[in-house]
Formats: structure tokens, C-alpha cells, sequence
């Protein structure tokens, strides 16, 4: 019922397409066609997951522009692809682990999914950071997620609600402003 061709090539494109189409056919013959169909559609979803949860980034960059003095007190994160809770964990850790700074400037615009769980983790890094003196500020909240992130918390974690930016070049000339202040507090 099927062709010799398409299966050598499903079997031979990628390692998760070829355990679908192999666990699929063997329930099929084994068992029955529905069954087969939804354990497929389960061990794909299973693949799609776990490749969503991959594509989920978080990037430390530099600055943007020339260097200023005090701009070693300053992190800038991107986080990218897909943040949910296949992958929400991973952004936690390595962000609160940053040491060294003043802000944190968290660069969102490149978020292309979120769902609760990983609003939620924004929301505690950006507490822990705060508890720990670190000031966050966040940059470019896509549209289809602001609801989300004001519902969740995120926009209310922030210490200010200045914190929030559209533009990456105002988060980092308020993250300087901050900086200047604390330097001159120690002073």
C-alpha cells in the first residue's frame, strides 16, 4: 500500500521521521490502524517538542555602539526562539548565574513563542535578579505577548514600570543612567 521509494525516503531523511513512520507501521501491522495513527501523531508531537524546546536560546551579546566606561556592569540577553516548559528551565539557569553586574537588560523581541510556564520563569529570574541588587530591564515584549506577560507577572516583577523598552538603544541608555548613579553612590 505504499512505495518501496517512500519509504527508503522517509526512513533515510531524519532520525524522528523515521522512527514515527517505523513505530506507526509496526502498530499497524500489529495491533490496528487507529491505534497506529494516534501513537504516530503521539511520537511525533513527542519530536516536535523536543525540537521546539531546542530552538529555545538565550544568548549573551555585546553591547551595542562604542563602549562606555561602566558598560562591564551591564548584560545583555537575547532570548530566542520558542520559551515554554520544555525549555523554560534552561533560561533560568543561565541567566542567574550571571554575576559581575548592575543590569540586565533582557532582549525579548526575538521571542517567537511563550506560553505560561515560560512568562512564569521570566518573572522569577527577573525577581531574583532584582532581589540580588541587579536591575532588569526588558526590551521589545512582542505584541502577542504582552496579555500573557501582564498576566503572568513579568511586567509587575519589573521594578519600575519605565523598565519596559521598545528600543534597544533607550533600555541602554537607561541601563548607563543606572550605572553612572551607583558609581557615583560608591564614590
Amino acid at each position: 500500500m505504499i512505495s518501496i521509494a517512500t519509504v527508503r525516503s522517509v526512513v533515510a531523511s531524519t532520525r524522528a521521521d523515521a522512527v514515527v513512520f517505523v513505530v506507526t507501521a509496526l502498530v499497524t501491522v500489529s495491533v490496528d490502524l487507529i491505534y497506529a495513527v494516534l501513537i504516530g501523531i503521539a511520537v511525533a508531537a513527542f519530536f516536535a517538542l523536543r525540537t521546539l524546546a531546542r530552538s529555545a536560546g538565550v544568548h549573551r551579546e555585546q553591547l551595542p555602539g562604542y563602549a562606555v566606561t561602566g558598560d562591564e556592569r551591564i548584560a545583555l540577553f537575547r532570548l530566542d526562539g520558542a520559551l515554554f516548559f520544555g525549555a523554560a528551565e534552561r533560561v533560568l539557569e543561565r541567566v542567574s548565574a550571571i554575576r559581575d553586574v548592575e543590569v540586565v537588560i533582557l532582549r525579548m523581541s526575538q521571542l517567537q513563542v511563550l506560553d505560561a510556564t515560560g512568562a512564569q520563569v521570566i518573572t522569577e529570574l527577573i525577581a531574583t535578579l532584582e532581589r540580588r541588587g541587579i536591575t532588569v530591564l526588558v526590551k521589545g515584549i512582542q505584541t502577542r505577548h504582552m496579555k500573557l506577560a501582564e498576566r503572568v507577572g513579568v511586567i509587575a516583577s519589573l521594578r519600575h514600570q519605565n523598565h519596559l523598552f521598545n528600543e534597544i538603544q533607550q533600555a541602554l541608555d537607561h541601563a548607563r543612567s543606572h550605572v553612572r548613579r551607583a558609581a557615583e553612590g560608591r564614590q
